[in-house]
């Protein structure tokens, strides 16, 4: 567990893709639950830094990819929990259609990699969170919507300490950060849309959904990827 800033964590046992902690003022908030398979561990990395599922009071999904939200169906088998994601990633959470299909020959691999290596079970119950709704127990954060990499894609920003978590809309490789492949966005000027926005928030750290996080004037490094 990689700590952010006082009250914000970086989870390290979903692997390759991150998960974040947020300390409220009564219970913790999960941004993202990881892939199904880093359940166990998920659960063991909260309990060796002091915490507990039992005080987690809700998962955000920031989109419906089972890279990040694969391990909600494990999550809720141990502990009804309330989850939230942008209305346009709800019918995919809970089985209603499925997932929107990459493009081209690199996203036809891409799925079909995902699809062995990461399974997932749609859950029961999803609640909408949109931007300028205020979501109990993260009472500092603002919710706001960067779609692009899906339709729903969701980001959080804490604007008094200056923490922006992405989501996909970002990830960082080698300290510099990348737009993810194109074959993996659903929609790539709403991507650049979103990016632009992101660009005008004054960031310090940035917490993405690949790769590790960025200290010190992190809105630099958005700057510098338009």
């Amino acid at each position: 567990m990689i700590r952010l800033a006082e009250g914000v964590y970086r989870l390290e046992s979903g692997g390759f893709v991150n998960s974040y902690l947020i300390v409220g003022d009564r219970d913790l908030t999960l941004v993202d639950a990881g892939p199904s398979r880093s359940v166990g561990a998920l659960l063991e990395e909260l309990q060796d830094n002091g915490f507990s599922l039992n005080n987690v009071g809700r998962v955000v999904v920031t989109h419906a990819h089972a890279d990040h939200a694969g391990g909600l169906s494990g999550l809720l088998d141990l502990r009804p929990l309330k989850v939230f994601a942008h209305p346009a990633e709800i019918p995919i959470l809970v089985g209603r259609v499925p997932v929107p299909s990459f493009r081209g020959l690199y996203g036809f691999l891409a799925e079909t990699v995902a699809g062995q290596a990461l399974p997932w079970r749609p859950v029961d119950s999803v609640l909408p969170t949109e931007p300028g709704s205020p979501m109990r127990g993260l009472p500092q954060w603002q919710v706001l919507h960067t779609p692009g990499h899906s339709a729903g894609s969701l980001s959080l920003y804490e604007p008094v300490r200056q923490i922006l978590l992405c989501g996909d809309l970002m990830s960082n490789r080698g300290g510099t950060l990348h737009r993810v492949h194109d074959a993996l966005n659903q929609d790539g000027g709403a991507l650049s849309a979103s990016l632009a926005k992101a660009a005008k928030l004054d960031v310090d750290i940035l917490g993405c959904g690949h790769g590790p996080e960025l200290r010190g004037g992190a809105f630099r490094h958005i700057e510098a990827l338009l």
